[in-house]
């Protein structure tokens, strides 16, 4: 597959956390909402192709503006295949509604953010969370300040879009904002995490 390609060809070692494996988790929890809500065909090609694409702009941008360079990587790939011009503008709006302060407005831009930040309500999240600010540190190359603070702010403040998100995987956030509210005690403490 193209998107795959691109990682391999254009992999970046200070992508530790956007990276294919991200991508490829990206795009089982699109299938698995999608599947909750009986997406139609059209739906499920235009929300699977924002989820294959929605990261590819760290290979070949600014991080800063990854959603942007994605979507244009995306619809260079799409034109190849004549892809309807509808279809390529829904898949970018999905992709843009990604970036933060993130604001989905339909349902296929909300379920594309859920599955984004599905690792939040999971027992994945302290290694995936590790993984994001090592790949700050690398890409910046300067100390994070208090990542555990700017973590837990980050959780405090998200929402998951999608009742499915919500009733899934609200219970899992609360553990995890928990988990960090006790490693900031430590802090305070002085102890080790």
């Amino acid at each position: 597959m193209y998107v795959k390609e691109l990682f391999y060809n254009h992999g970046n070692p200070h992508l530790v956390y956007h990276n294919l494996e991200h991508t490829q988790a990206v795009v089982r929890h699109v299938y698995e909402i999608a599947d909750h809500y009986q997406l139609n065909d059209q739906e499920r090609f235009v929300l699977q192709t924002a989820a294959w694409f929605h990261d590819t702009g760290y290979l070949l941008g600014e991080a800063e503006r990854h959603e942007e360079t994605s979507v244009v990587v995306m619809r260079l790939f799409l034109d190849k295949y004549n892809v309807e011009a509808h279809l390529q503008y829904e898949a970018g709006k999905c992709i843009m509604a990604t970036k933060m302060p993130v604001k989905p407005v339909s349902l296929i831009e909300q379920i594309l953010c859920d599955a984004d930040t599905y690792h939040l309500g999971t027992t994945d999240f302290e290694h995936l969370d590790a993984l994001v600010w090592q790949e700050r540190k690398l890409y910046t190359n300067t100390q994070i300040d208090n990542p555990i603070k700017q973590s837990l702010h980050f959780l405090l403040s998200h929402l998951y879009f999608t009742d499915y998100c919500r009733n899934l995987l609200t219970e899992g956030k609360e553990k995890n904002i928990a988990l960090l509210k006790k490693k900031m005690e430590k802090n305070d403490k002085g102890e080790n995490c």
